[in-house]
């Protein structure tokens, strides 16, 4: 199984649903047109002419705040509710120069750009058919002695998701591909992961976008941990299995109400001590489960914690330490959704266009 690690940065608490506040320079003088959004959603805002924003939302979401403007430092907050309101300094960037050391690795930028989009859109259809805006953006490196290929960007990656309908802004904060051996092709990859923030703007909502976003959802990361908190198992959606048997989940996830936006899940350890050694600084193997959804797609997970949570929409809070395999592993960025989606409020928005 190819490991692949898909992690943002997530807090557990949430205890409020407006986010008031002002963006100011060091002067003290408001900043007009600045970008405040919660991190991997299509919520947001820019401040006004006194630097003021507010967020309005009814739903309360497990993720970051992000401010971000055009030369200046990026503010990121990782628990968007702890204050009724926010005083914002941005500081000026430091113009470095930056120094660029072209290794000779046999391999050409060309190839290099295949398989980060391969490695980061996807290969499925929907990861296929994005497009990055500003791909001379990216610079690549090959360290041929650890078989460990990396990506940096100077700037956020501009995505185009036309079966989805989004416009996706990726602050990518780490990228890398380990290769089992050495190659620069996706089938040589034995381990890869990206770390970063996100801002969706939703461009599209004609019914065939919409019936693509079902169709993503449906069987996704997110599906699967809305489907634990709902024990909503079943032989037409998503059945559980331990080594190569079936299993009742409620055996193994044990699912209480945290408060009124969180579900607390408890994993019953499935690898005994021993087996779950690994190599040093690795975090240790809690349990491993196989998945079947539909009877046809199919996926490993691993949890390396024994309790995350869950919101409402599925969303969980330790994405670094649930790692999966198969199907949902190859759900890469052309086929995630915004933290915000909804399959309840899509049906709804499905039965009004038609």
């Amino acid at each position: 199984m190819n490991k692949i690690i898909i992690f943002l940065v997530f807090p557990i608490f949430v205890l409020s649903q407006s986010i008031k506040g002002k963006v100011t320079n060091a002067n003290n003088e408001p900043i007009e047109g600045a970008s405040v959004y919660l991190d991997g959603t299509t919520i947001g805002t820019t401040t006004d002419a006194n630097g003021n924003f507010e967020i309005v939302e009814k739903n309360k979401f497990n993720t970051l705040l992000i401010v971000r403007y055009l030369g200046f430092e990026d503010i990121i907050i990782s628990n968007p509710y702890e204050k009724d309101y926010f005083v914002f300094i941005l500081v000026p960037k430091q113009n470095e120069i930056e120094t660029v050391l072209i290794i000779k690795d046999g391999y050409t930028r060309k190839q290099k750009l295949k398989l980060f989009k391969e490695q980061f859109l996807g290969l499925t259809k929907y990861g296929k058919a994005c497009k990055i805006l500003n791909e001379d953006a990216i610079d690549f490196n090959y360290d041929l002695k650890t078989l460990t290929f990396t990506a940096t960007s100077v700037e956020p990656i501009k995505i185009n998701n036309p079966y989805l309908g989004y416009t996706i802004d990726f602050d990518l904060h780490t990228f890398y591909v380990r290769f089992k051996y050495k190659s620069i092709h996706s089938r040589a990859v034995g381990e890869n992961m990206y770390l970063g923030t996100a801002k969706y703007t939703d461009n599209n909502s004609e019914a065939k976008i919409l019936k693509n976003r079902k169709d993503v959802y449906l069987g996704s990361s997110m599906h699967f941990f809305k489907n634990i908190v709902t024990n909503a198992w079943s032989n037409n959606g998503f059945i559980l299995f331990k080594d190569r048997y079936s299993v009742q989940a409620n055996e193994y996830f044990i699912v209480s109400k945290y408060n009124d936006d969180l579900n607390k899940v408890e994993v019953k350890q499935t690898i005994k001590p021993l087996e779950g050694l690994v190599a040093k600084n690795e975090i240790p193997v809690h349990a491993d489960f196989n998945l079947l959804y539909k009877k046809n797609r199919q996926s490993r997970v691993i949890f390396k914690t024994d309790v995350f949570y869950v919101d409402n929409f599925g969303n969980n809070s330790h994405r670094d330490r649930i790692v999966f395999g198969g199907d949902i592993g190859q759900q890469k960025v052309g086929n995630i959704l915004p933290l915000n989606f909804e399959l309840e409020n899509l049906e709804k928005e499905v039965e009004t266009n038609n």
